[in-house]
């Protein structure tokens, strides 16, 4: 049992991720917006500046000709969206994400006089769930191992 469990955290923690090491983007540019690093293609997260005005991300890309490149989400674009270009090829797929942050008005803060404080009145579940959660699953789980593993005692 113990080689077992080796094994699997072995294989688990100890295997690399990428299954499809040939996808990948030679090239990518946005037009209307700022990439936070330069573009380098076995890099697949990625935040991009873009002004308030824009809608929607303008990609160049290029990639190898039998891989299919599909855009998601790049339609209304706003402040934490994100973007996905996936490239497949068979039955393998890459996915790189754009982490959108959008160029904000200047907030401004008011004084601790302007402003009053809300009370939120939080229900008993909500206030207590991290104590009331343990305890009733706890409960739960010692009449069932009572119950399942309940010892007759014989009578001499």
């Amino acid at each position: 049992m113990k080689k077992f469990a080796f094994l699997f955290l072995f294989f688990f923690f100890f295997t690399p991720n990428v299954f499809a090491n040939d996808l990948k983007l030679n090239e990518l540019t946005i037009k209307n917006g700022e990439l936070s690093i330069p573009f380098d293609p076995l890099n697949n997260e990625y935040s991009v500046l873009i002004e308030k005005e824009v809608t929607s991300l303008e990609l160049t890309y290029q990639a190898d000709e039998e891989v299919a490149v599909f855009l998601k989400d790049n339609h209304d674009l706003e402040n934490n969206a994100i973007v996905v270009l996936t490239l497949t090829k068979e039955n393998k797929s890459v996915d790189y994400r754009f982490h959108i942050l959008k160029e904000e008005e200047e907030v401004v803060q008011q004084t601790f006089l302007e402003t009053t404080p809300e009370t939120l009145k939080a229900n008993f579940m909500f206030e207590y769930k991290n104590y009331i959660i343990p305890s009733v699953c706890f409960t739960l789980i010692m009449v069932v191992f009572k119950i399942l593993f309940h010892k007759k005692r014989h009578k001499k």
